[in-house]
């Protein structure tokens, strides 16, 4: 059996994550979510399915997390070969906001740091629960999916001003990424990592989708375009598809890259 972890399973792209890997033979998924009663996507997406396991956990909070891990142990004989971590903050009504867009310096602040402690803290959390189950498996693999807009050189090279609050914590995300992989790396494991594209996920944003989120998304790619930037908006499926040919190809020498899933190589603008 392959034993799966995805952190932040109840919507967009950690949803489809389930649905793609759960289609696997001899797969077993961990669907990691903050609150499995209102994860009504997840819940019709696996229904009937055996091999999928929903998880409760916060990653702003490590108990919870370390509930997640005891629950996952005992489901799979305290292994796991795959840690996913899609979970990320996106608060539509401030998400593409820059530093002046803000009414106060003070919603300025409580925004970047609620996105700080899903974002980059979350997921060190998220690494440092499960990381025994890791160990005790095969394949130690730990794939954190970050945009392009955490590295610095896009930032600057398309003049992006906005969406501070996300950029800047992704881009700490990205660096605690780095410390883990160097320092798993003595003990066999590959952390990367994943630049997913532009997804469309606003159709799992509440229950029936939103498609103001939606138009939002659709022209702030629109004004990409006319920039210069490349940008295609993809769906879940199409992202997460290109996602696990680039996970399943995986190799030591990629450890501590950043990668793109639609080359599968290392992230370059």
């Amino acid at each position: 059996m392959t034993y799966y972890a995805v952190i932040g399973a109840s919507r967009g792209i950690g949803l489809e994550y389930v649905r793609q890997l759960a289609a696997r033979p001899d797969s077993i998924v961990l669907a990691v979510v903050r609150n499995a009663a209102k994860a009504n996507h997840l819940q019709v997406a696996i229904k009937g399915l055996n091999n999928v396991h929903v998880l409760e956990a916060d990653v702003t909070d490590y108990k919870t997390l370390e509930s997640a891990t005891k629950a996952a142990s005992d489901i799979t004989g305290g292994k796991l070969n795959y840690l996913i971590h899609s979970a990320a903050r996106v608060d539509m009504r401030t998400f593409f906001k820059g530093f002046d867009q803000f009414a106060t310096i003070d919603e300025f602040d409580a925004d970047v740091l609620a996105a700080f402690k899903t974002n980059a803290l979350g997921m060190i959390h998220t690494v440092a629960a499960f990381l025994p189950l890791l160990q005790a498996g095969s394949a130690k693999k730990i794939v954190i999916l970050e945009p392009a807009n955490a590295d610095p050189k896009t930032v600057r090279a398309y003049g992006l001003a906005g969406m501070a609050a996300h950029h800047i914590t992704k881009a700490s995300s990205l660096m605690a990424m780095t410390k883990w992989a160097v320092k798993l790396q003595d003990e066999g494991f590959v952390v990367v990592a994943l630049n997913p594209g532009v997804v469309d996920t606003t159709g799992t944003i509440g229950e029936h989708g939103d498609p103001a989120a939606h138009d939002a998304l659709s022209k702030a790619v629109e004004g990409f375009v006319k920039r210069g930037i490349p940008a295609v908006l993809q769906t879940p499926q199409e992202s997460v598809s290109a996602q696990l040919k680039v996970i399943d190809g995986l190799k030591s020498s990629d450890n501590g890259l950043f990668l793109d899933a639609s080359t599968g190589k290392e992230y370059t603008i």
